[in-house]
Order: C-alpha cells, then structure tokens, then sequence
C-alpha cells in the first residue's frame, strides 16, 4: 500500500482525489490531507507518506516552499503538483526540487491515470531495490568481499553485462575500491620450474590457486589493495594508492613478500607486472592490458622480477612483434584456415634469439596461454582447461626428448602441432548500422542528465540501444575522447558550479550529488582537474 497526502487550498479538489484514490482499490491510502504548506510541513514531521500531491499557489506556505523542504529532509519521497496554465513556470521551477509529475487544473482523469501508474511503477521498484540492498548489507563480510572481486574481473575484462550489474551495487553498499587511484598488478608463475622439476601438469593449477591465497593473504594484512582473478583464472591486484609512487612501492613489497614465500615453500619463482595508475576504477581496464603487456617482457629478459610498464619502454617495442605474432596465431585458431599456422608460427619462431629447449618451452607456454583464452571464451566451460593441459604436457614431452637447439623447422612443427590442439571456430556477430551523430547526442543527453548516478559504458549503451564496443569507438571518434573523460568533465563542472554558491555547498553535499562515493577522491580527481582542492576553490584565499 502507497500513502499519500493531498495539500491544497481547495476543498473540492482534496475531496475529488481522495474520492479518486479510495476507487484505486486497497493500493493507495489517503494518510494526511492539509490546506496549506505550512500544514502540511508540520504532518509530514510525524506522519511521513511515500507522495505528496501539492497545489503551487497556496496561502501561508505555497507549494513551491513545501517542494524545497521535502526534498531536502525527504529526497526519496515522491512530489507531484498541481498548477493551472498560468503557473506553468512556478511548475518548471519546481523540477529542481525533485519534483516527480505535475498535473493541470482542472485535473483530467486520463492525466491523473497515467501519473499514478507511473509513481506506483517507481515506487515498487524502489522497494525491491531497498529489499535487495538491505538483504545485501546483512551479508557477510566474505560475500562483500566477492562481489568486490567479481566486480573487478568484470571491469578489467570490459565485461559491460556484470558491470552493469555490480557498479550500482557498489555504489549503494558505499564500497570505494580507490581513494586517489590505483593500478592493476598480475602476478604469475615462471612456467620454466615445470621443465625441470618432477610436477605434474595437472598441478600446475594448484601452484596458481597458491599463488592467489598468498597474493591474497599478504594484500590483506598489508593493505595494499584487493586481490582477484581475472577471466582467465590469472592472478591479479588493484594496488591503492595516493599517486604513482606510493603504488610503485606497494607493489614492489608485495612482488617480494609473494615471490619469497612461493620460491621458499614451492621453489617456483613468481614474475610480476604492474600497469598505469588510473584515478578511475571504470578505467582499470587500461592499467591491466598494460600489466599483461609488461609480462611479456619475462621473455625477453627473464623472470622472478617486477616488470612497471611505465619503466620498460626499450622492452616494449620488442613486446609489439610478440603481441603481433601470438595475435596472428590467434586468428588462426578463430578463422579456422589449414595453412595459415605455420606462416605465424615461423614469425614466432623467427622473433626467438635462440631455439634451445627452454627458449622453445617458453614461447610454447605463451601460445598455449593465449590460446586457452581463446578457446575458454569459445566455449565458456572446462573443455579449455583440458586442452591446455594436454598442450602443456605435449610441449614438455617434445622438449625433454630433445633438450639440444632445435632447427626452425622442428620449431615450428612443435608450435603448429600445439595449435592444431586448439583449433575452433568463432563468430562475431555485427552491429547494427545507425546515424553515428545521432547515437553519440543520446549518449551525451544521457550522461548530462545522469551524471550525479554510477554510470558505466555498459548502462548508457543499453539506453542508447546499442553494443558497448560500438559505443566506445563512436564516442572516440565524434568526440575526441572517452566516455569517461566527458562524464568526469560533466561532474566537475557541476561540481565546480556547486562550490561557487553563495554560500557554497559543503564537498561532502557536492561530491555525493555529482556521483561520487568517496569525499578523498572526488577531491583528488577535482584537484587534477582545476589545479586546487575544492575547499579552497570554494572559500579562495584573498
């Protein structure tokens, strides 16, 4: 049942919608009725309602007045208005206080129909998002530590579905991952211990499920950040911090505290990497194909060290050859052909600086490792994880048989055979061709009148009506830059705006209305933004 108060002056047009209301069945209950806002005030102090139905032109307090109070001491109750057509721009004026709907006198019942059904459609939907939440925050701490994990998976795997999903939720349970930013760290076994030690292959994912609880453990205990895997089951860190230094050194503890636990108690040795500070937890995506590209660098100059991105740019060039030739080889596994395998091996092959056996058995790990990834989003079951278990074995058997230089020839036969293990088809489906202009206005309609809400990439595509990589690519393209960069433009000008009142809001009012959990960082982003903390920017020294 929805309670409501009726606030006007007219005593026909309380009775008509209270006569209204009583024939809507048992669904609206008709709590309080009052004559002006003053009244109307003072009920509402001890007899709270979940809509209020207010004339604008009233003595004593007018409905204007009421709208103001209610939306600031109850935000989350429902206001609707009643004005005549000369009082349009009082019923304008009265949007900014949260206002809901407003009604024409003389009311028409059609009008009246339309309004309620769509007040009882928001509030039930209100309601089950409350339920939801309180279920949610009776929770344990593990389960909110999982969703915090979840979310992180998803976000650095641009997984648009579950990010729509989580971020909200995150949001409302007021879990802030960074307070000024923070960057993803993956850490991974040095798979060359495989080649001369008596472990099994199928324990290999035991060794990571270790590596995971100790990267865990000692991210906990230290607070360094959170530990999660991504969607390929690689071990990985959002490392918090107030700026690139300070990450820089939380993560060089935690690559020595994990790899010294695991060589001590494993005798594996572990190879970190670690990607670009991000001031935005929606942008982690960046700082984890970073990581991933700065662990290809173990190949080139060895494992059991920290690899920063930022620090390896000589490296990297020669990354760009690897990252093109594993991608070729991946295409091969998605377009099915029979001769293309051993052309983009040999590339592979050729990029080696030496072919011994443990040269062999590396760059064959990282084939095999790109392929399961490959194949895991192909089939989205564990039919991956026995390829690549079967691969693996194939290659240390090869390599243990023949521990001496291997030709080209014998190279690339070994590669083309591990393949051959993983070939699939894969379709991609098209997007559907719409004005590129048009799509993109939407966007940024959307995100202005939103802006103060969590918004990802995933929940303004899904209004637009299109696919999320398409949506990104638009924005680029007609905008010069990313969707994120234009929201966080949106918020720091509303933000400023706010600052600027006089007298001006306090941060904590304005970080929570332009979208913001946490006070620290919305004032680290607006620093970056304008040069100086919002508190000065409010209260400027003369």
């Amino acid at each position: 049942m929805y309670r409501l108060m009726i606030v006007d002056d007219e005593p026909l047009t309380r009775e008509y919608l209270k006569r209204y209301f009583q024939s809507c069945g048992g669904d609206w209950e008709v709590a309080a009725e009052a004559m002006d806002g003053s009244e109307a005030w003072e009920l509402l102090q001890s007899r709270p309602v979940d809509v209020v139905i207010t004339d604008i032109k009233m003595p004593v307090m007018n409905g204007l007045d009421l709208c103001k109070l209610v939306s600031e001491r109850y935000p989350h109750m429902k206001l609707v208005i009643l004005s005549g057509y000369d009082e349009f721009s009082f019923a304008r004026e009265a949007i900014q206080y949260g206002v809901h709907d407003y009604l024409l006198k003389p009311i028409v019942k059609e009008n009246l129909d339309e309004t309620v059904r769509r007040i009882a459609a928001d509030l039930d939907k209100a309601r089950h998002e409350d339920l939801a939440l309180r279920t949610l925050r009776s929770l344990s701490n593990d389960t909110t530590s999982q969703v915090i994990k979840h979310f992180l998976k998803a976000a650095v795997a641009e997984n648009e579905l579950e990010i729509k999903t989580l971020y909200p939720l995150m949001y409302r349970l007021n879990l802030s991952l960074i307070e000024a930013e923070g960057a993803v760290m993956m850490l991974d076994l040095d798979m060359h211990h495989l080649l001369h030690s008596s472990v099994p292959v199928s324990d290999v994912a035991l060794f990571r499920f270790i590596l995971h609880q100790v990267a865990g453990e000692i991210v906990q205990q230290e607070g360094l950040g959170t530990a999660f895997l991504d969607e390929h089951q690689q071990v990985c860190c959002l490392i918090a911090g107030d700026n690139e230094e300070e990450i820089r050194q939380r993560s060089s503890v935690l690559h020595e505290k994990t790899g010294n636990f695991m060589r001590q108690n494993t005798n594996w040795t572990v190879t970190s990497a670690l990607g670009s500070a991000e001031d935005d937890v929606l942008k982690m995506h960046q700082s984890y194909y970073q990581a991933r590209r700065a662990m290809y660098c173990r190949l080139l100059a060895g494992g059991d060290r920290l690899y920063v991105y930022a620090e390896q740019q000589p490296l990297l060039r020669r990354v760009g050859e690897l990252e093109q030739s594993v991608a070729s080889i991946q295409s091969v596994l998605l377009d099915g052909t029979e001769l293309a395998p051993s052309l983009t091996v040999g590339g592979l092959v050729d990029l080696m600086e030496k072919r011994d056996g443990e040269s062999i058995f590396r760059y064959g790990v990282l084939v095999i490792q790109h392929l399961a990834e490959i194949r895991q989003l192909q089939l989205r079951d564990s039919q991956q994880g026995e390829a690549a278990q079967l691969a693996l074995a194939k290659l240390k058997n090869a390599v243990l048989s023949h521990p001496e230089d291997f030709s080209k020839e014998k190279a690339v036969s070994l590669l083309v055979e591990i393949v051959n293990l993983f070939r699939a088809a894969n379709r991609v489906p098209d997007d559907e061709v719409r004005n590129e202009k048009s799509i993109v206005e939407q966007a940024k309609d959307y995100i202005c009148s939103h802006y103060s809400e969590p918004l990802s990439l995933a929940h303004i595509a899904e209004k637009v009506g299109v696919s999320t990589a398409y949506l990104s690519n638009l924005f680029h393209k007609q905008m010069n830059e990313s969707y994120i960069k234009f929201l966080t433009r949106v918020r720091m000008e509303q933000a400023a705006r706010l600052l600027k009142l006089n007298p001006p809001e306090k941060v904590y009012d304005v970080a929570r209305k332009v979208g913001y959990i946490s006070v620290k960082h919305f004032s680290h982003v607006f620093k970056q933004y304008y040069g100086t903390p919002p508190g000065e920017y409010a209260n400027p020294k003369s």
